[in-house]
This record gives structure tokens, C-alpha cells and sequence, in this order.
């Protein structure tokens, strides 16, 4: 298995060329967007509902950065924008460039995830947290999150997902807000890798 330390590497070579994936292909490139076996080793907080109707589709593995600003006024730290890419599994993460399916762009308030293999699948769809619950070292990574889909266009994997958990996030988490205001400046920006697992569920019965 890789290890998350060689996952971030990678995300930070990738993000520092960018988010676009159109017309990046190989012959290792994947043609669809998912793993579709079971989430058995996922842990999802005792809080989080996934409404009746819906079921388990299938997980991805995600990577990226959040950057958080400084706001004295507050006393806390803001997220001020954040950027993920999705694989399909973590060991794809050695064929990168080519093996990202998916990519998280927040942009205008707004966090959308969209195919990055439009020649394959043209799915996107827009989500919002509904629910948070506390990671086991809160100090060090970030909480889990129930997001809903809020709007989705095209076809493909995402077109029918209609919540999605994030799980057994690794990094990601701010510094102290004791520390905004003192260590650090006001509006200073703060950016911090982070991993994860995703799962995504969709209408219909086990």
C-alpha cells in the first residue's frame, strides 16, 4: 500500500502544475471513475444518516491542500479556498498524472467535483456539508463530513450520487486560533496537505 506521506508528495507536484486534466491520457490512464468494493474498512461516525432510499455506490481516494486565513476580528482561522484530486485507489497515485478521475474546485463559495476523464465521463455535481463530527486527533486532522449534492450535470459515476461521507482524513487542520493574531498576522494565509477517504451513495435498496 502506499503510504499517505508519498500520496501528499505527489498532490503537492500535482497541484503545483494545476487542476486541469483535459486531454491528459495514457494507456494507464482509467476510463471510469470509482472502486466499487465494499467500504469495510471506512469508519463513519455514529451521528451521520445516510437518508433511507439511498445505498453505497463506491469510495475514492482524495489528496490535495486547504488554505486557512488569519481573521483577528473572530480570533479564528477561515478557510479561505481548498483543492483536492481524486483516485481511484491510493496506489494509483504512482501513475499520476494520468490516473486522477476526479478534481474539487471551490470556487465563488460554491465547492464543485468533476470528472478530470471527460472523454469517459462528463459527470459534475455541486455539494454542501450537512453534517461534522470530530476525527480521533482532532488537533492533527480533519473531521468527518455528511455532504449532500446539491445540483449535478452530464453522465457518469456522479450523476446519480447523492451523498457523499468523508472519512479517516489525515492533515488538514488549521493551527490554534490562539495563534491567529499573535504567531501569525492578520489575513495571513496558513496551507496545510491533507488525505482521505470519500464514499459515495446513491438512490436505490441493498
Amino acid at each position: 500500500m502506499v503510504k499517505l506521506e508519498l500520496f501528499s508528495v505527489l498532490i503537492a507536484l500535482l497541484l503545483s502544475i494545476g487542476c486541469s486534466f483535459t486531454g491528459v491520457m495514457s494507456s494507464d490512464a482509467p476510463t471510469s471513475i470509482g472502486n466499487y468494493e465494499p467500504p469495510n474498512d471506512a469508519y463513519i461516525p455514529s451521528n451521520f444518516t445516510i437518508p433511507s432510499g439511498n445505498v453505497y455506490k463506491f469510495k475514492l481516494y482524495s489528496g490535495g491542500y486547504v488554505w486557512y486565513k488569519c481573521n483577528i476580528t473572530s480570533g479564528k482561522w477561515n478557510i479561505d479556498q481548498f483543492r483536492t484530486v481524486y483516485f481511484n485507489n491510493k496506489e494509483d497515485t504512482l501513475l499520476y498524472p494520468s490516473s486522477a478521475v476526479a478534481v474539487l474546485d471551490f470556487r465563488g463559495g460554491k465547492v464543485i467535483i468533476r470528472s478530470a476523464i471527460p472523454k469517459h465521463d462528463t459527470s459534475t455535481m455541486t455539494v454542501a456539508v450537512i453534517g461534522t463530527a470530530p476525527s480521533a486527533n482532532p488537533k492533527k486532522d480533519y473531521s468527518y463530513e455528511l455532504i449532500s449534492v446539491t445540483d449535478s450535470t452530464g453522465k457518469g459515476a456522479f450523476e446519480d450520487v447523492s451523498y457523499l461521507i468523508l472519512s479517516e482524513a489525515e492533515g488538514g487542520v488549521a493551527p490554534p486560533d490562539k495563534e491567529c493574531g499573535t504567531k501569525y498576522p492578520d489575513g495571513y494565509i496558513y496551507s496545510t496537505d491533507i488525505t482521505a477517504t470519500v464514499l459515495y451513495f446513491h438512490p436505490g435498496t441493498k
